[in-house]
């Protein structure tokens, strides 16, 4: 439980992650019922940032990232060359595509399709990361 409830930061980013499963969970049992998915697009991308950035804080992959710079501080949960950061910048990079290549192709069975592709990357990602986190600690 320390794992994922242990403090402040640590809470707020299992609950968030726990809540984007469960909105991605609820739009798929929806699914056929939705009219509108832009709005849908734009919430997972925002709230996906939101859970990736404190995700990010908790394992303190900033240190990591000024760890390579040279400077003299010890890296994070996860190094810059670790395979867990080079597959979430690969996923990153589909998330920006998807998101923005919404803004561009404005049309609802487009945007059904990016959100599943978000929805899928988002899970990939967190499923690799805590996966990892629960395998190093």
């Amino acid at each position: 439980m320390e794992l994922y409830f242990g403090n402040i930061i640590t809470s707020i980013s299992s609950l968030s992650i726990i809540s984007i499963w469960i909105y991605i969970g609820y739009t798929y049992i929806k699914r056929n019922t939705i009219k509108t998915w832009g709005h849908r697009v734009l919430c997972i991308v925002l709230w996906g940032l939101v859970v990736c950035i404190l995700a990010a804080t908790r394992d303190g992959y900033h240190y990591s990232v000024q760890a390579a710079m040279g400077e003299s501080i010890e890296a994070g949960l996860f190094t810059l060359p670790s395979i867990q950061s080079r597959l979430c910048t690969l996923a990153g990079a589909v998330i920006g595509f998807a998101a923005l290549s919404s803004l561009v192709i404005r049309k609802q069975g487009y945007w059904k399709v990016m959100f599943f592709i978000l929805s899928s990357t988002i899970i990939f990602k967190t499923l690799l990361i805590e996966a990892s986190r629960i395998i190093m600690l």
